[in-house]
């Protein structure tokens, strides 16, 4: 397997790098790479939409923080992943990847969480992505990531550790202007919206300054001592 680490803590697989095992959630020897078991024990899908962005979501960290892994089930979708780990040397830097399902793979008809939402003004230019897409994505704790589909009703599976609860995890705001995060203004679809949307609670989600501010955000010394780091 050839995997890269893009961010520390974030590691790209691309798709060559898991042919050789297409039947596996988690490449078998990717746990060996990151320096600690990945046993499953949870898993969730959520649909998305052409102009919807979902995210940017993080675990508090030193707990409930763990890792996930992200693979697109169905269609196509951009993830950008920031490092919101206040006194990393990458803090509030990014790294977009695209996920792409195998052509082999058959629809996920199991996905939930569709999002219709209100009108949230992106400023960022349309993303600058070319490179082929990856197979999947693992995101070490305090890491927040967020995507949008590139293709309509595409699937980003979520897989996690046992215990795994998305639901207590925090959001950035997905359009802070401080991030410059590159969401494509042109979904591919045949015409340029100018407007992408964010469900309720995305709209809602603070900016990092602001959980900066009030010590709601991961630290790199906690992301050191974490059991699921190599620190």
């Amino acid at each position: 397997m050839t995997a890269r680490e893009t961010l520390p803590g974030l590691w790209e697989l691309p798709l060559e790098a898991t042919s050789s095992d297409a039947t596996a959630l988690i490449p078998p020897d990717l746990g060996a790479t990151v320096g600690h078991p990945l046993d499953v024990g949870h898993i969730h899908h959520v649909q998305g939409m052409l102009g919807v962005v979902h995210g940017l979501r993080f675990s508090p960290l030193p707990r409930p923080a763990d890792w996930a892994y992200l693979t697109c089930s169905r269609g196509e979708v951009l993830v950008l992943v920031v490092d919101v780990r206040v006194g990393s040397p990458s803090f509030g830097r990014h790294h977009e990847v695209r996920l792409a399902a195998r052509a082999s793979e058959p629809p996920d008809t199991t996905a939930t969480g569709t999002a219709t939402a209100p009108p949230a003004t992106a400023t960022a230019p349309p993303t600058t992505a070319t490179a082929p897409p990856a197979a999947g994505l693992y995101v070490g704790a305090g890491l927040a990531h967020g995507f949008t589909a590139l293709v309509d009703d595409s699937v980003l599976t979520h897989l996690g550790p046992r215990g795994r609860r998305p639901e207590k995890d925090r959001l950035v705001h997905a359009f802070d202007p401080s991030l410059k995060l590159p969401w494509p203004i042109d979904t591919g679809a045949g015409n340029d919206r100018s407007v992408l949307t964010l469900p309720p609670e995305g709209a809602d989600a603070p900016l990092l300054t602001a959980l900066k501010k009030a010590s709601r955000l991961p630290t790199w010394a906690d992301w050191r001592t974490h059991p699921t780091e190599r620190g």
